[in-house]
């Protein structure tokens, strides 16, 4: 499928290209495309379209075929010109990037950078451990916790049975990839246009949109991300946040970082986190919670090593 094109002036900063995620991928959506350009405002900047308009499954498998189109199509580049290029996915369009980019790594080429903007693909996949490769510069990748789509739609109904790598980010440490969060302010922070835009308590249902997300890449890109990133908590069980009684009776203390706590249920042995304001902000097996415990203390930076 041959994709669509919309190039602005050709400049000494090179080209970026935006490859959209499920239900909009054949044409730029208005505020999604307002996002990107103000991001890459002094590039050549493209639409990579690709099949996507289709129920989920269909578009899921698309994603993965298309990968290889777009890696192909990047391979057959001028190496000058591939130097200068930076490609942007968004959700399912993160996907398509991040199998591109690990494809590319595989043949020994590179573009300039990669950037992932809440890619709905698993958190454990294993192409995420080789597409750092197929990126000069460390791929970007943009997370939110609290993303409504990737949190309970993707994780419940994806039909993948696991968490979304947009949302709880990489399960370890991935080779030139460099992790980032939106600010807990992300919605209120970003001006839309549209309709929905105006309202607040909307925003934040909506909060996978990718104009969200190119906010804050801008941001990043201009050596100016947010003060207020949040603390990415990596996920076991489908979780509701709630604050809770924290009165230690049903429950032992097993860690604590900076008035975070892990805690065990004396019962039935299952684990949860809790925030500073005693909110259950993930719960699971012990395993997997003390695993997400020592992720949430290399973010407070209590001095341990990575």
């Amino acid at each position: 499928m041959a994709g669509v094109v919309t190039i602005v002036a050709a400049t000494s900063f090179g080209e970026a290209w935006f490859i959209p995620g499920w239900l909009r991928t054949t044409s730029p959506e208005s505020e999604a495309w307002r996002g990107f350009t103000n991001a890459f405002d002094n590039a050549a900047t493209r639409f990579w379209s690709w099949d996507g308009d289709r129920m989920w499954t269909t578009a899921a498998a698309n994603a993965d075929e298309e990968s290889r189109r777009l890696a192909d199509e990047i391979a057959e580049m001028d190496a000058s010109r591939r130097a200068k290029l930076t490609i942007v996915g968004h959700s399912l369009g993160g996907r398509l990037a991040a199998r591109a980019l690990a494809e590319l790594g595989r043949r020994g080429i590179k573009v300039k950078q990669g950037v992932l903007l809440a890619p709905a693909v698993r958190n454990d996949d294993p192409e995420l451990k080789g597409m750092g490769l197929g990126s000069e510069e460390p791929v970007i990748l943009l997370t939110n916790p609290q993303d409504i789509t990737l949190k309970y739609v993707y994780a419940i109904a994806g039909g993948e049975g696991g968490h979304a790598l947009g949302n709880d980010g990489a399960i370890e440490p991935l080779v030139n990839v460099r992790e980032c969060s939106v600010p807990t302010n992300i919605t209120e922070t970003t001006e839309i246009g549209a309709m929905w835009g105006g309202t607040e308590a909307v925003k934040r249902i909506a909060n996978h949109h990718a104009a969200f997300y190119c906010a804050e890449l801008r941001r990043i890109l201009a050596g100016k991300p947010s003060a207020r990133p949040q603390v990415r908590v990596p996920q076991d069980l489908v979780n509701v946040e709630l604050k809770v009684a924290d009165a230690g009776i049903w429950w032992d203390v097993l860690d604590v970082v900076k008035d975070w706590k892990l805690e065990r249920n004396i019962v039935t042995g299952h684990c949860r986190i809790l925030d500073p304001g005693k909110r259950r902000v993930a719960w699971g097996s012990e395993a997997e919670m003390r695993r997400s415990f020592e992720t949430v203390r290399r973010q407070l930076g209590d001095g341990r090593p990575e």
